[in-house]
């Protein structure tokens, strides 16, 4: 029973941190609330019913219990999945290779951004025949494109533009995929994607939706404090795109 209310509170604990660490806008912390409210309602539960308040019919608990170890039975094996593909490596001289947007303020990269274009400029340097394409439109917040944000840093840093194609029109990662998959022919192309380590799985299988034979990650570190939601919200990212068709 009181597992619950230990959960609650870690959640509460976790969102607290998150938003004093990152603001209170950061993307998807509020989901440790809701998880705080469905943790602490299940502990109400439990506790009005061996306080002998009500009783819930035998039923109903043996149905909730199992839909509820459904839900941490998928959560686990999906993170499982989701750690597996954390430190992937790319494959060497790959054709193309596609730099995921996310957020920037105004028309500064965030860290998370950062780190993509990071590893993105090592592997360019170090592949000087690959074609960059960066994806990412523009979002509420935003005075530029991801994809103008990402060409930018990486001609500053010394990386030839006409290597760079600009895919700004994506709001999302399927859409990513699908708009950068427009300026590649060869299906069977060497095709490297770059992303935060807790998006490598997600991304290689919807650039393989779009029909990539060759697909290899390249994993960008993530924030070690935010690391936690990322991955939860990767897991619900994962089930969303498995409903909707997109794998």
């Amino acid at each position: 029973m009181y597992f619950w209310l230990v959960l609650s509170g870690l959640c509460i604990l976790y969102y607290i941190i998150c938003a004093c660490y990152a603001g209170i806008s950061s993307s998807f912390i509020f989901i440790w609330l809701i998880g705080a409210a469905l943790f602490g309602g299940l502990f109400a539960v439990s506790f009005l019913e061996s306080a002998g308040v009500f009783a819930l019919n035998p039923l109903i608990k043996h149905i909730g219990a199992g839909i509820l170890a459904l839900l941490f039975l998928l959560f686990f094996v999906l993170e499982g999945i989701i750690i597996k593909n954390m430190f992937d490596k790319p494959d060497k001289d790959c054709d193309y290779m596609i730099v995921l947007g996310c957020q920037i303020r105004g028309t500064n990269i965030t860290r998370s951004l950062r780190r993509r274009l990071e590893t993105a400029l090592n592997y360019a340097n170090e592949n000087e025949h690959v074609v960059i394409i960066v994806s990412g439109g523009q979002g509420r917040g935003e005075d530029m494109s991801e994809a103008q944000a990402m060409h930018k840093y990486l001609t500053e840093h010394g990386i030839d533009g006409e290597r760079i194609i600009m895919e700004d029109k994506s709001t999302d990662t399927n859409l990513n995929m699908r708009y950068s998959a427009s300026y590649i022919e060869d299906k069977d192309s060497k095709v490297c994607v770059v992303t935060n380590n807790f998006h490598i799985y997600r991304a290689k299988k919807l650039a393989r939706a779009q029909g990539f034979t060759n697909v290899s990650g390249a994993a960008a570190a993530s924030d070690k404090v935010l690391l936690l939601n990322y991955m939860v919200r990767e897991a619900i990212g994962i089930v969303k795109d498995f409903t909707f068709g997109n794998f």
